[in-house]
């Protein structure tokens, strides 16, 4: 999860580039704490290095044009997204089939790639992309039977609770508002999809606004 220190870097960087010594210098902390919070800023794509000095990525430029209200949402999604369960099973509709087949009972919404899918038919997704129960985690991987993997076709996201959903084609699919914070947590396709979904678009890379304008 984020903390003060990381947002500081964060919000340091967005002034200028800089070398681990000056952040350590500004943030008051150790060349080994600073270290540390730069590789896992870097390792979650919200910075990048440049010869000696480390750079926001695009996506961290366009957090910090956000309200905090949607930060703050954003970090809670990449939290629960950081212990999701990836799982090979021969693609995202077999993803489907294998996630309505081993309910008997138990809940699941769909998020993500898959949502904005089936919301608005416009982008494949690479994955299907489920929240279900924290608890029933291992009955779902018995039923499924998939192989664990870094880059999955099934993804589980456990939860304490289910989040609220719509039904869309009879399929439980994630609210709006949920579905927005979940493409602005990982840009690059999430921006298509916001714009397919008709929803506001935060300030984007030069590049990206000349894919949405074509």
């Amino acid at each position: 999860m984020m903390n003060e220190e990381c947002m500081f870097i964060l919000w340091l960087l967005s002034k200028k580039p800089c070398s681990p010594s000056e952040i350590a210098s500004e943030a008051s902390l150790s060349r080994a704490s600073a270290y540390r919070y730069l590789n896992e800023l870097e390792e979650r794509g919200w910075i990048s290095k440049e010869g000696k000095l480390y750079i926001l990525s695009d996506r961290a430029r366009v957090l910090l044009s956000l309200e905090a209200k949607e930060v703050l949402g954003i970090f809670l999604i990449e939290k629960l997204f950081r212990k999701a369960v990836k799982l090979k099973v021969g693609g995202w509709e077999r993803g489907l089939e294998l996630l309505e087949r081993c309910s008997q009972g138990k809940e699941y919404v769909l998020g993500y790639e898959t949502a904005a899918y089936l919301r608005t038919g416009y982008q494949t997704p690479s994955a299907t992309f489920a929240y279900i129960k924290e608890e029933e985690l291992n009955e779902w991987i018995s039923c499924i039977k998939g192989e664990r993997a870094a880059i999955g076709d099934l993804i589980l996201i456990p939860v304490k609770e289910i989040p609220s959903f719509d039904l869309v084609g009879k399929k439980p699919v994630v609210s709006m508002n949920r579905l927005r914070l979940e493409l602005l947590s990982w840009l690059g396709r999430g921006v298509l999809d916001l714009a397919a979904l008709r929803l506001p678009i935060p300030p984007v890379p030069e590049e990206m606004t000349d894919v949405l304008s074509a």
